[in-house]
């Protein structure tokens, strides 16, 4: 892979955003700050770049996506025209040239750039996952510092302005940032907020963002948060789980005991499938793969639930740190289509004895949906199903919403 050049000709860049002209665009320059540790981002997935931690690729990437999701035509061939059009790639006339430049200025990252993954809260290791089974894994410090250089067309420069607005509000750079690592504040640009047009819509394509109400001094508490909101709802001794004796028992979801009944497995007979949700796997909406590990004599073996055809799907859900300076609040977001992962088609690897054809996300219709929700206790408060909606009934996103925006 070619490395991208670590120098930057700054003499040469300031003299061109100080004089551009009307015949070319101007450079715009944006002072940027991580206010969450950054994973990855390097050219060895998972490991930071010591000598080039922040990557113009991997921003240009970023914004693409978030482009995608702001001003995207919804028709697919539009999409992939404009998109080809803007942000280049190989279309059906051969490959087209980007219409945007992006450079950074970084430095490289000390000894002292770096924590631990272990030095955090159980929530923050917790939306970390499976990457740090093989001990503790260096990240980039929040606070650390850099420039990014944009140039573009005039013509398409309100696409890219849109683009980097969201990204500053609810993207990130590196790996796992929609669970908010490598969120980044952007000096002088704007956030979005839940009046914008698209937080408008009420159709079942349209985004979610709630906020939960207190405001937070640092970036990080509001992340914490976040976090710890999205560990407990899944997983916390007596929300989550069972925790009647004192000790961390059963899980409350359905899960782990649909996995009994399709490998006939249930810790010699101490753990009879009992859950009356039946043989619904509807934390996968929350993203996959996941690793379904239950311990003890007699359980299941390790097993992953994955998409039919494909090794993973990425997260509807998005969790953030949201704000600037000292004013901070923790942002939960549903991606547009976000009720796609309810029905996506599941297998588990390996494959169980009982397994017939493609497992069940999340029941289809309303009635169905209710049913299974009166049994997982997560998904109600005081007896009553969080975010049952009239139309399309309750799910274990919008519950998360909803207990996110409530603060339990």
């Amino acid at each position: 892979m070619r490395r991208q050049n670590k120098k930057i000709d700054l003499q040469g860049l300031k003299k061109q955003l100080d004089s551009g002209s009307s015949r070319s665009p101007k450079w715009e320059r944006y002072s940027c700050t991580l206010v969450t540790p950054m994973y990855g981002g390097g050219v060895k997935a998972g490991e930071v770049d010591k000598d080039m931690p922040i990557r113009a690729s991997a921003i240009r990437g970023h914004l693409r996506f978030w482009w995608r999701i702001a001003c995207g035509p919804k028709d697919p061939k539009e999409l992939f025209e404009k998109e080809t059009e803007i942000w280049g790639g190989i279309g059906g006339d051969g490959a087209t040239a980007s219409q945007v430049e992006i450079r950074v200025q970084s430095k490289p990252a000390l000894d002292n750039d770096f924590v631990k993954s272990n030095k955090y809260y159980e929530g923050i290791k917790y939306v970390f996952g499976s990457a740090s089974i093989n001990g503790a894994v260096d990240w980039l410090k929040d606070g650390y510092k850099f420039g990014l250089f944009v140039r573009c067309d005039n013509a398409v420069k309100n696409d890219v302005e849109e683009a980097l607005l969201w990204w500053r509000s609810f993207g990130g750079i590196g790996g796992r940032t929609r669970r908010g690592f490598g969120a980044v504040s952007i000096e002088k640009v704007e956030l979005i907020d839940n009046e914008h047009g698209v937080f408008k819509r009420t159709d079942a394509e349209s985004p979610r963002l709630v906020f939960f109400h207190k405001t937070y001094s640092s970036a990080s508490e509001a992340w914490r948060y976040a976090a710890d909101e999205l560990f407990e709802f899944r997983q916390k001794a007596g929300f989550g789980r069972n925790n009647s004796s004192g000790k961390t028992g059963r899980s409350f979801w359905p899960e782990p005991d649909a996995l009994r009944r399709l490998t006939e497995t249930d810790a010699h007979g101490k753990h009879i499938p009992k859950h009356k949700a039946g043989n619904i796997f509807a934390r996968a909406a929350f993203g996959m793969p996941m690793t379904l590990k239950l311990t003890g004599k007699g359980e299941p073996e390790k097993t992953d639930l994955k998409p039919i055809n494909s090794e993973r799907m990425a997260s509807p859900l998005i969790l953030r740190p949201y704000g600037h300076d000292k004013e901070w609040k923790a942002a939960a977001l549903l991606l547009p289509k976000w009720q796609e992962a309810l029905t996506e088609e599941l297998e588990l690897s390996p494959k169980p004895k009982k397994q017939n054809g493609p497992l069940q996300n999340w029941p289809t219709d309303k009635v169905s949906r209710r049913k299974a929700a009166q049994e997982i206790t997560p998904m109600k408060e005081n007896g009553k199903l969080r975010a049952d909606d009239p139309e399309y009934g309750p799910d274990p996103l919008s519950a998360f919403l909803d207990y996110f925006k409530q603060g339990q």
